[in-house]
């Protein structure tokens, strides 16, 4: 008998330091499990913030010292979600793309040939207008399937 097809070969989880990411990665750690596929999971390293150029311009050592740590911070995310995933035994391999968010997700979603992207939702975000901007492009612009993951409730500490 044939080994039914597998609805997702290559599922990607869009990760950062959002709990609605860190959801996100719970559930296509399952859905890779459920499946037995390996996932991948992209963070962004998005531009530095334009300010980086008025600091370049007075101290390049302190440009320097500042890109450094926020490529270690975005590589740490990075290790975090693939330590996750391998504490679940799931096969995992972890990329950094530097990119504004949407082009860059897009073009690894387009070059890992992905069937799956999950993302993480927040309910109640500051940035309502951003997140909205950034699902609609990704749902316009994806060559695959999308799995939105809202943010769980946590218990506030009493």
């Amino acid at each position: 008998m044939k080994e039914a097809l597998k609805p997702f070969q290559k599922i990607i989880v869009a990760y950062d330091d959002s709990l609605a990411a860190r959801d996100a990665l719970s559930v296509g750690i399952e859905l890779c499990k459920q499946f037995g596929v390996p996932l991948q999971t992209i963070t962004v390293i998005e531009p530095p913030p334009a300010y980086t150029g008025l600091v370049l311009a007075v101290d390049p050592g302190i440009a320097q010292s500042l890109e450094s740590d926020r490529r270690r911070s975005y590589e740490g995310l990075m290790q975090i979600a693939v330590a996750e995933a391998r504490l679940h035994s799931v096969d995992v391999t972890g990329h950094l793309v530097e990119a504004e968010e949407v082009d860059g997700i897009i073009s690894f979603l387009r070059a890992a040939r992905a069937d799956l992207l999950v993302i993480g939702l927040q309910q109640h975000s500051f940035h309502v207008a951003r997140l909205w901007s950034t699902v609609a492009s990704l749902e316009e612009k994806a060559p695959c399937s999308i799995l939105a993951v809202h943010a769980m409730p946590r218990k506030e500490k009493q």
